[in-house]
């Protein structure tokens, strides 16, 4: 705060008395002043952080000796933690029929009764654009055919939504921290 507050008082006693300060010389263009407040933010910068590399010297050896005894996780290692944690199965029943929405990182699968009905594979780049997938079933209620639709996907967040016919039957929503990296389910 002290800094950005020495900063601000800087540029305005640099831009209230420059016209008079740069008259007649190389610095009365407005983009070389520009270009000069650069330079002079830089050099105070780099001022700066040697005095903190000197005064701050015994603690990096302690930080460089600590990561040296950690053992930092890999990207690949990250990636199957994100994997493993949206990957979700959900079982339910509705009116003696087993539904089971099966949810991994790279396809989506749903199961009516033990039979695969619906697949989606994320292949190429654009399925991977489309935020969601839909994925279509068929069950008899009352021997009457009605429509099973589920709903996959998010840009934040992964949502389930189960439709049979046109009633909601099941809602979840599963939101991931990218700050903590912990997941958490919503209704």
């Amino acid at each position: 705060m002290i800094k950005f507050i020495s900063y601000l008082v800087l540029f305005i006693i640099i831009g209230y008395f420059y016209g008079g300060i740069t008259e007649g010389t190389v610095f009365d263009n407005f983009f070389v002043m520009l270009l000069g407040l650069f330079v002079l933010i830089f050099v105070v910068e780099y001022i700066t952080s040697l005095f903190k590399k000197k005064g701050n010297s015994e603690e990096v050896d302690l930080d460089v000796m600590n990561s040296e005894k950690k053992d930092p996780e890999t990207w690949n290692e990250m990636i199957e933690t994100a994997k493993m944690d949206f990957d979700k199965t959900w079982n339910l029943t509705y009116k003696d029929h087993e539904i089971q929405i099966v949810n991994r990182y790279n396809h989506e699968q749903l199961f009516i009764n033990g039979e695969l009905v619906s697949e989606k594979k994320r292949k190429g780049w654009v399925t991977w654009v489309t935020p969601s997938q839909t994925l279509t079933g068929a069950i008899t209620v009352n021997n009457h055919s009605q429509v099973v639709k589920v709903k996959l996907g998010g840009l934040i967040s992964l949502n389930c939504k189960v439709y049979v016919g046109e009633e909601l039957i099941f809602k979840k929503k599963v939101s991931y921290n990218l700050l903590t990296g912990g997941v958490k389910e919503n209704d």
